[in-house]
């Protein structure tokens, strides 16, 4: 809550410590969170600000010297913990992606396959150079998809859903699954994205929402699959800032989709959308 006014509370406790010079060390929290969230210049600000005050009346040397030293010790720490958030989160979106884009070769390679089946057909019946064009240029395709992208064996789809529901009861969680509308028939790659979102969104209920009743809902609509999934309460708002989202929002934006995540009736919730084609 008070992170986002780190700025002013810095410079309220910087001012305070103009009368009260003990108070000084408080100055180092906020310091921390602007050196973390807003980088190492307006850190570097407010360290010299947090030391200026202490030179306003000035006792021993030792003072400012220690108080620097403190300040330098928080910004380097904060800026430690961002990095390697920031790396740990570039990873998680690489990894996502690989896997999205192995999920996507089934999809893709489905209708390749079929277009060379028809082409040859085509090319066997009329002799058309043109059709045997075509399927050799699609069994190239394949041959280079199968070569940067290998085959999943975990590949899993909506199906196998009830294992990840099974392993969060387990853990404490009370969890329903409720399907809306007529279930249909998914393209691999569709299948696959779904359930790992879905699987994702269940896996932070049961990190962050300390055992809080939570529901997952499918919905197939004429066009579009509706995943959500909504916690009662708990504080599974984490989810917000982790590497959890990160993987979501590759998987949804793969299909031109949208997704939403945030607090609602005092839980959270997460609704994803996917266009069928």
């Amino acid at each position: 809550m008070f992170r986002r006014y780190a700025i002013p509370l810095l410079v309220a406790i910087v001012a305070l410590s103009l009368v009260l010079p003990f108070v000084a060390l408080l100055a180092l929290v906020p310091l921390y969170w602007i050196a973390a969230d807003r980088g190492l210049p307006p850190a570097v600000a407010g360290a010299a600000a947090i030391v200026a005050a202490q030179l306003f009346d000035l006792d021993h040397w030792v003072e400012p010297v220690s108080i620097a030293a403190f300040a330098a010790v928080t910004i380097a720490a904060a800026r430690f913990v961002a990095v390697r958030r920031e790396l740990l989160a570039q990873n998680a979106a690489a990894e996502e992606r690989l896997r999205i884009a192995r999920e996507l070769h089934d999809a893709v390679g489905h209708d390749v396959s079929l277009m060379v089946v028809q082409a040859e057909a085509l090319a066997a019946v009329t002799g058309d150079e043109r059709a045997d064009a075509i399927a050799a240029q699609g069994r190239r395709t394949m041959a280079e998809l199968h070569r940067v992208l290998r085959d999943d064996p975990d590949r899993k789809g909506l199906a196998e859903l009830d294992t990840v529901l099974d392993d969060a009861r387990q853990a404490g969680v009370p969890i329903s699954l409720t399907v809306e509308g007529t279930p249909r028939e998914l393209s691999q790659g569709l299948d696959a994205s779904a359930y790992r979102i879905v699987q994702e969104a269940v896996t932070n209920v049961v990190r962050h929402a300390k055992g809080a009743p939570a529901t997952v809902t499918i919905a197939y609509d004429d066009d579009t699959l509706r995943l959500t999934v909504a916690d009662a309460g708990g504080s599974s708002t984490a989810i917000s800032h982790g590497h959890g989202l990160i993987g979501m929002r590759e998987r949804v934006s793969a299909f031109g989709g949208t997704l939403a995540a945030g607090p609602k009736d005092g839980g959270f919730e997460v609704k994803a959308e996917l266009p069928y084609r």
